[in-house]
């Protein structure tokens, strides 16, 4: 199992006093922690081979032309041992779900910073209870 100090955590969102917060709470937590503000940002940094990425954490809306249901079916695609969590308001989820609906894990903004991690952790520990199956 990957300890905590060496799991990435990327967050994509354009809003600075949202993504930026939660970035320093979850390096507080031991995670290490990258930041994008979009889409295209967040693709440069999962291709960069040397930045080893465990989880995202993507704005459904993000500004750019795909959003964060376009990227988590290009990482499920691209690079599947990555989790993926979505998060934005009830009204984009809904909106935007489309097909990655039962796939996608959601999470609501603003955020609560303690169910971020809650999360994050569940999704790494999902991971690596389904790789121990393998």
């Amino acid at each position: 199992m990957t300890s905590r100090a060496q799991e990435t955590v990327l967050i994509v969102d354009a809003d600075i006093l949202i993504r930026q917060p939660l970035a320093e709470y979850l390096r507080e937590c031991g995670y290490k922690v990258v930041e994008a503000a979009d889409v295209a940002e967040a693709k440069r940094l999962l291709i960069d081979a040397s930045i080893a990425i465990h989880i995202v954490l993507a704005d459904v809306d993000p500004p750019g032309p795909d959003n964060g249901f376009a990227l988590a079916s290009w990482i499920r695609t691209n690079y599947p041992d990555v989790e993926v969590v979505l998060a934005g308001t009830i009204e984009k989820a809904t909106r935007s779900a489309g097909e990655l609906c039962d796939e996608g894990t959601a999470l609501k903004k603003p955020y609560e910073h303690q169910v971020v991690l809650a999360r994050i952790k569940q999704s790494l520990a999902a991971r690596e209870r389904d790789r121990g199956k393998s």
